[in-house]
């Protein structure tokens, strides 16, 4: 049995249809995309689901599902709101008392909130979600 090494620089995570429940999706964290298997075993249950890693380009990115062979991955950011949505209006609202250098000091702590958030592509198909897939090798 293989060990996680848990210093990774930033996890990935595919959650894949469970093969027997409709609805529900079994996660797995893995280091990239080239760390993914051609199929994972569902904890509790003598099940597989397979994957088809041809569909990885060379730097790890995907466009089509691994899981069903569905082009056209809808993306969606899961960054978190509510913390950047205070910055903005804390930054908005010491602005007329700081001659705006309030919203240019929070530029950059709502750039890197923004910018850390993990990216989702999700299958119109079978419902896959791949998480952080647009980072390529790591050294």
């Amino acid at each position: 049995m293989s060990t996680i090494n848990e210093q990774v620089i930033r996890w990935s995570e595919i959650r894949l249809p469970h093969p027997s429940r409709s609805g529900e999706l079994v996660p797995w964290k893995v280091d990239g995309p080239f760390a993914l298997r051609s199929y994972y075993r569902v904890e509790g249950t003598g099940e597989t689901i397979e994957l088809d890693l041809s569909h990885r380009h060379e730097d790890g990115t995907i466009d089509t599902c691994l899981h069903c062979g569905t082009k056209g991955l809808k993306q969606r950011v899961e960054a978190p709101w509510f913390t950047l949505a205070l910055w903005i209006v804390g930054a908005l609202a010491l602005a007329p008392f700081t001659f705006g250098l309030s919203i240019l000091v929070a530029l950059y702590p709502v750039w890197f909130l923004w910018n850390d958030s993990p990216r989702v592509q999700k299958c119109p198909g079978c419902g896959a979600e791949f998480v952080d897939f647009r980072h390529g090798p790591r050294p």
